[in-house]
């Protein structure tokens, strides 16, 4: 029987990883494949692209489609270039780490692929 000390708060699933070592190690693995990079770089662009323009000119109800949007052609890419028989085909219902840490992650892919193009140097 358990202590109350020894009882488990969170899902046995969750690592405790930093972010930092999360996108390094485990995101940027199952990112290798330049096709699927650009497939999430359409979908975080599309998926912020609507935002906007749900605000600025089409009916705002529209970025309910956010979440498909900006992660379809992701989910896509996974499928056909970089496939994890371990994580299978519907990574959205991960559970080793945030779910908020996979849409950064998406973001600074984007933004540092978007970048070097540019001629920046992003860390």
């Amino acid at each position: 029987m358990l202590n109350r000390k020894d009882k488990i708060v969170t899902s046995p699933n969750v690592k405790r990883a930093g972010f930092w070592e999360f996108y390094h190690g485990e995101y940027a693995s199952e990112h290798k494949h330049p096709a699927n990079v650009a497939l999430h770089i359409v979908g975080t662009i599309a998926g912020l692209a609507l935002i906007a323009a749900s605000f600025l000119v089409i009916p705002l109800w529209w970025a309910l489609s956010f979440p498909i949007i900006h992660a379809g052609p992701g989910l896509i890419g996974h499928r056909i270039y970089d496939r994890n028989e371990r994580i299978g085909d519907a990574r959205i219902t991960r559970t080793d780490y945030p779910l908020y840490w996979f849409i950064i992650a998406n973001h600074l892919l984007t933004a540092r692929i978007s970048g070097r193009l540019i001629g920046l140097r992003l860390p």
